[in-house]
């Protein structure tokens, strides 16, 4: 008797399409909370239930200790056919009955709210202490600038200089050095850029000569960081971002901001947060 399939509650239109597009893959990595899947080079991740969504997302019903008890491995083959995704012929995932969720972001803020918004990031990453870029854009002074931090200021203050030249290609060059600075499973650097694409968009500066500038150069050097990290970075090119990202222009204080943020990994979300505050505060510098 064929066991029953784990339940997936929840994936993005992204993942959905790459799921109906792709009939196998392989197991790209287990972590204790994750397995990535590789579909035509493509990453997907089966997570626990309690994993905030993104682009890449299968969120499941199970928990962290049920996930790392499955029998898979990396490399095991991928199978999926009819709404189902099977590791390895062991264990199967139906996504039948999951909320599809559409995560491209294409939400404007007015112009009359980005000062408040503005101000409610800075705020939130006054509260942060994840040791991350949140060090940059607050006035915390860190007991010791690590070597990541100093890189990362050097080439802010060089893309500055550029943007007040309205040099964008020497800008997006400059700032595409932060590609896979930082440690863990997405760089600092990375989530960073991340955010600021993010920014752009919330913006309304996709016709700005900046954005084709800039997301040129994060293409070219995908290559430049480890697989997951250039996954994010390739939905992000695409306009797909996380639930939280989408939500944020609809959240209305730095506690709030900062609790659904502070989900996404240890420093990734308050990474992508100022990456998002590095566009809002350099906006008078791109109009």
């Amino acid at each position: 008797m064929t066991a029953s399939p784990f339940i997936i509650t929840a994936i993005s239109e992204y993942a959905l399409q790459l799921l109906q597009k792709h009939p196998f893959g392989i197991i790209h990595s287990v972590y204790r909370k994750t397995i990535n899947l590789s579909l035509n080079g493509q990453l997907l991740a089966l997570q626990t239930y309690t994993s905030p969504l993104s682009p890449l997302s299968l969120i499941t019903k199970l928990n962290a200790e049920q996930m790392e008890c499955l029998p898979v491995k990396e490399g095991d083959p991928v199978t999926i056919q009819n709404g189902v995704l099977s590791l390895h012929h062991c264990c199967m995932f139906s996504w039948n009955a999951a909320y599809i969720h559409n995560l491209k972001l294409s939400e404007q803020i007015p112009k009359t709210q980005i000062p408040s918004l503005t101000s409610l990031i800075r705020e939130t990453l006054s509260m942060q202490s994840a040791g991350g870029f949140e060090l940059l854009f607050t006035d915390k002074i860190p007991p010791d600038d690590t070597l990541i931090l100093v890189a990362a200021r050097k080439y802010l203050s060089k893309t500055r200089t550029y943007l007040l030249q309205r040099h964008w290609n020497e800008a997006s060059h400059t700032l595409c050095r932060l590609i896979g600075l930082g440690l863990g499973l997405t760089p600092s650097g990375d989530d960073f850029l991340c955010g600021v694409l993010a920014g752009l968009h919330l913006c309304g500066l996709l016709s700005h000569p900046f954005y084709p500038a800039l997301s040129s150069q994060i293409q070219v050097h995908l290559t430049d960081t480890n697989d997951i990290s250039a996954a994010f970075l390739h939905c992000a090119l695409q306009g797909q971002f996380s639930l939280a990202v989408n939500r944020l222009p609809s959240m209305i204080s730095a506690s709030q901001i900062l609790s659904v943020f502070r989900e996404i990994g240890h420093s990734s979300g308050t990474d992508t947060l100022c990456g998002i505050y590095y566009v809002l505060s350099t906006l008078p510098l791109l109009t």
